[in-house]
């Protein structure tokens, strides 16, 4: 888990592959949730940036409160939704 400071910017990156390993561009969507340790919302459902073909980022500056961070990652293909959670803490 990475530590950064309030006002710093975190780059919120995910790869996106299918079921034999290979990035790929879910048919949707591509978006971000980032919410803080009480729970609440900074970044709600908002699209990512595609770097590449089964790449994507967001630049995150933070503006929040001290602590931990989770990032929830979700990608739409149809009525498929998967998800990814990762997380940061802010010190």
């Amino acid at each position: 888990m990475a530590d950064y400071l309030l006002g710093e910017t975190v780059i919120c990156s995910v790869l996106v592959t299918n079921s034999a390993g290979m990035l790929t561009d879910p048919a949707d969507s591509m978006k971000i949730t980032i919410k803080d340790e009480r729970n609440g919302v900074e970044v709600d459902g908002v699209g990512m940036v595609k770097d590449a073909t089964g790449t994507y980022h967001y630049d995150y500056t933070i503006a929040g409160v001290k602590g931990r961070y989770d990032i929830i990652y979700t990608a739409t293909d149809g009525t498929r939704i998967s998800k990814e959670v990762s997380s940061f803490t802010v010190g």
